[in-house]
């Protein structure tokens, strides 16, 4: 009887947690991990189990937590309609959405800074023989890589266009951001870009900022978020003839914004910007922009809708202020 009641307690002091279900289930055990749109559970009888947050009514578990933007370890003491109340190694309690919980687990877990990776690679291209002979080629990739508060983004853009008219004329574009989750939805921003481009007569751009930034969800189904800062920018170009300056080089207050949404059968929208407006010369100011669609064609395998738009308001003398780019391509996502 003694040893009965010893492991009765036993059990119930290793499941310690209990996750309410909008349907009425109490699935006692303790939580794995918090992600973005799921929480796994270890269950009493079922082992791990995967759960969406859409069907959560409430969870609670004694074990500290690691939330991301959070150094110390946190205690969850209480889940309210969508609401987890937070207490930290400062004492002060504090509020967060549950449903914008990018990642949370427990806090003796965080040994090891797992390492998340995900991106995606697209491409298109015109090819024609015979009367008419013509080449172009237009490829991006992108790629994010999480660890621990850190998010490493890197995005990379080859451009080439080749016909009778027109020969070798190549765009390629390098941009790497670094972001430090350091608050509950804010983080300190560090982005670089190098761009090459015939056309526009630029050998080299060169942007190097940074900045804060604001994020107001990112989730699989949807993300926005916003920066301002600093950027130091600096152009070299093919032919210096061709401009007023042998080169450009002035500090820029940037901005800039991303926006991502997942409809529920399957297409995605997104639609980013980037402005640099000179803080000593007014008439120096660039943006660039994409806005597209993604539709999912088999697993992994999709087709990409672009519209990309580029300004410069002193550009080379024999080059023009706006560029706009429509793309039709297949890509890969995982």
């Amino acid at each position: 009887m003694l040893l009965s009641v010893i492991a009765i307690f036993s059990v119930q002091h290793a499941y310690a947690g209990v996750l309410s279900l909008s349907n009425g289930d109490r699935v006692h055990g303790e939580l794995v991990l918090v992600e973005k749109d799921h929480v796994v559970w270890k269950s009493e009888t079922f082992g791990d189990i995967t759960v969406d947050k859409s069907k959560i009514l409430s969870l609670e578990t004694d074990k500290d937590l690691k939330i991301a933007g959070r150094d110390e370890p946190c205690a969850l003491a209480g889940h309210y309609r969508e609401q987890w109340e937070l207490y930290c190694d400062e004492g002060e309690g504090w509020v967060m959405d549950f449903p914008a919980i990018d990642r949370a687990e427990p806090y003796i877990n965080f040994v090891g800074n797992p390492v998340i990776f995900n991106g995606n690679v697209s491409a298109s291209g015109v090819f024609e023989n015979g009367n008419r002979q013509r080449e172009d080629w237009d490829v991006s990739a992108n790629f994010n890589v999480r660890h621990s508060d850190f998010q490493h983004i890197v995005g990379t853009h080859y451009q080439n266009q080749n016909n009778v008219e027109v020969e070798g004329l190549e765009k390629y574009r390098l941009a790497y951001d670094l972001r430090w989750i350091f608050a509950e939805k804010w983080f300190a921003a560090g982005n670089s870009a190098f761009l090459h481009e015939d056309a526009q007569n630029i050998d080299l751009s060169t942007t190097v900022g940074l900045g804060l930034g604001y994020l107001f969800s990112d989730t699989d189904k949807s993300a926005l978020s916003i920066q301002g800062g600093l950027s130091s920018v600096k152009d070299d170009f093919i032919d210096p003839n061709l401009s007023e300056r042998a080169s450009k080089r002035y500090a820029a207050g940037r901005t800039a914004w991303d926006f991502r949404y997942k409809f529920d059968l399957g297409p995605e929208v997104y639609y980013n910007q980037e402005v640099l407006q000179s803080l000593d010369r007014s008439e120096d100011y660039q943006s660039n922009a994409e806005i597209g669609v993604r539709t999912p064609l088999v697993k992994g395998v999709l087709m990409e809708v672009k519209y990309a738009w580029q300004y410069d308001n002193t550009p080379s003398l024999d080059s023009e202020k706006e560029d706009t780019k429509m793309t039709v391509g297949v890509g890969y996502a995982w």
